[in-house]
């Protein structure tokens, strides 16, 4: 038993192993279907491809999957195209599917692949950040071989990367040496590296075609605007009680709706016309938040993934509403659900986007999850939250 473990059982409180064989036993109550694949090395980056082909008798989807490889320097690290089938609506429980992940072409690197994202103009050109800050594209249509292109504009780790939704081959980058740079993958060609941040840049993400967000350990959130300056921010946040901002995204309903994961374990709500003050903090996770990403196909619904090994759905219509004295012991009222299968820190989560309430996350334990919320929860009048006092 590790020392942990021992810890836990000395206070009374379930070790991860115990925590993981409660969670699998009840996974009936929570799901309309869990997958799990072990891989050799941890991903720390995942995300659906938006391409899929449909199987005629089960109507379930055939689709793919971006992982990466962090191997510490042992083996070659990878970028690596993974296939799976899910259940669509029409198959109850996922019956007659298998969801395990099959890698088919694997893509070398060399270092760990922190981030992996797709081009939303082109899903085969496909962008990843590494250990040392380098930026490489790769082309799926390659079944393996050179990279299509190599950046080498950071000096140090990184793990922002987002592609400009609106125009084509705009990628920004973020570091750990503290600077945000945007490429022009087209022309292969640095437009600017921004240096405003203290301290290492943890997060960038694109807002509209011209204005973009930062998140950094220096507390600061920074929003720029490249027609008006690439180096000043046009309207700044400063978290005080983040310990550092790890995360950031733009709803894509509410143009004036970010939200923020900090390293204090909270999460931040924030309207863009006045960032002097949070509209709302979310508590929950015990640990630093690591990644999060908004449904696409429902207002205000927020996944997060934390260093405590849990996923947490949020549903954002449900602040403020009032809770019965047993409801409020399970958390807040818009704690939609707790994924509690990984037994490490969640590194990346993706929503898939052409099957509703379906996520991939990946930990640090080396497990790939692929699930989707039960139509129990979706069709309950309260949200629920399963909790280990309430388990078998």
């Amino acid at each position: 038993m590790s020392d942990t473990e021992g810890a836990d059982n000395a206070n009374g409180e379930l070790s991860i192993k115990e925590e993981y064989e409660l969670w699998r036993k009840n996974c009936r109550y929570m799901y309309e279907f869990v997958s799990e694949t072990a891989l050799k090395w941890p991903s720390l980056t995942v995300q659906w491809l938006p391409d899929y082909t449909t199987e005629g008798d089960s109507g379930a989807y055939n689709c793919k999957l971006l992982l990466g490889t962090n191997t510490s320097g042992q083996e070659t690290d990878y970028l690596k195209l993974a296939l799976t089938t899910i259940p669509s609506g029409g198959v109850a429980g996922g019956a007659n599917v298998n969801t395990r992940i099959k890698v088919i072409r694997k893509y070398e690197n060399p270092l760990e692949i922190n981030r992996a994202r797709y081009m939303p103009q082109d899903p085969n050109s496909v962008a990843t950040i590494n250990g040392d800050g380098q930026v490489d594209i790769y082309d799926l249509n390659e079944e393996a071989g050179p990279l299509k292109t190599a950046f080498k504009f950071h000096t140090e780790n990184g793990y922002g990367l987002s592609w400009n939704p609106h125009q084509k081959g705009y990628l920004l980058s973020a570091s750990d040496d503290k600077t945000v740079v945007l490429t022009d993958i087209d022309s292969q060609k640095k437009v600017f590296q921004n240096s405003f941040h203290l301290d290492i840049v943890n997060d960038v993400q694109w807002h509209t075609q011209h204005t973009f967000g930062t998140a950094s350990d220096d507390k600061y959130v920074c929003l720029f605007d490249i027609r008006v300056s690439s180096e000043n921010p046009v309207s700044k946040l400063l978290n005080e009680d983040s310990k550092g901002v790890n995360t950031l995204l733009f709803s894509p309903f509410a143009k004036n709706l970010m939200a923020l994961g900090n390293a204090n374990s909270n999460i931040s709500l924030v309207d863009l016309r006045h960032l002097d003050r949070h509209v709302h903090t979310m508590m929950g996770h015990s640990d630093l938040i690591t990644c999060l990403e908004f449904l696409l196909h429902k207002d205000g619904v927020l996944a997060l993934g934390s260093q405590d090994r849990r996923v947490m759905i949020w549903d954002l219509f449900k602040i403020g509403e009032e809770q019965q004295q047993e409801d409020a012991e399970d958390g807040c009222p818009e704690l939609f659900m707790m994924h509690a299968g990984h037994t490490g820190p969640v590194m990346d989560l993706s929503w898939c986007p052409f099957n509703e309430w379906t996520l991939a996350s990946v930990a640090e334990d080396n497990i790939v999850h692929l699930w989707q919320v039960g139509q129990t929860l979706l069709n309950s009048d309260t949200s629920v939250v399963v909790s280990n006092d309430v388990l078998e």
